[in-house]
């Protein structure tokens, strides 16, 4: 029986074993990459289906404030047409601060209500989820363009 020895093996064979645990490396870090991209995909899919939650729970709340801002506009705009009509029949008194006081608190309710309702519409539209998925691609694109100037 004999002791094999490494050292004394021919440079051609040493090569072949190189060759062979470098093509193992390649599939290791392509498996890897496989399972980044896998965990990438999942995770989009979860914040995607927790944005949905929240927009479909966001849903009634917008729809209600929608009710409530469309009295609103008809009493603001019936505020303002008192008020400008109270002011054209009385230049000389001065009882329309009173109603203009009141068209204010009008236009300052429909301003809140508006915020809200924005706040909440843009909450439906999945801006966590669009931005993880662009920056992805980004990468991804960013990526692909500085293996293909590598092989140049």
């Amino acid at each position: 029986m004999s002791i094999h020895d490494p050292r004394q093996e021919p440079s051609g064979e040493n090569t072949t074993s190189e060759g062979i645990s470098g093509a193992s490396g390649d599939l290791e870090k392509t498996l890897l990459l496989g399972e980044q991209i896998l965990g990438l995909v999942s995770d989009v899919v979860d914040l995607a289906r927790m944005e949905t939650l929240l927009a479909i729970k966001s849903a009634p709340r917008v729809l209600m404030l929608w009710f409530l801002m469309m009295p609103i506009i008809l009493l603001t705009w019936c505020s303002f047409s008192a008020w400008v009509a109270w002011m054209l029949y009385s230049l000389d008194e001065r009882p329309g601060v009173g109603l203009f006081a009141f068209f204010l608190q009008q236009l300052l309710l429909l301003i809140v209500c508006r915020w809200v309702y924005t706040k909440n519409r843009l909450r439906m539209t999945l801006p966590y989820t669009r931005a993880h998925i662009d920056k992805f691609m980004k990468g991804f694109a960013d990526g692909s363009g500085r293996s293909s100037e590598v092989k140049k």
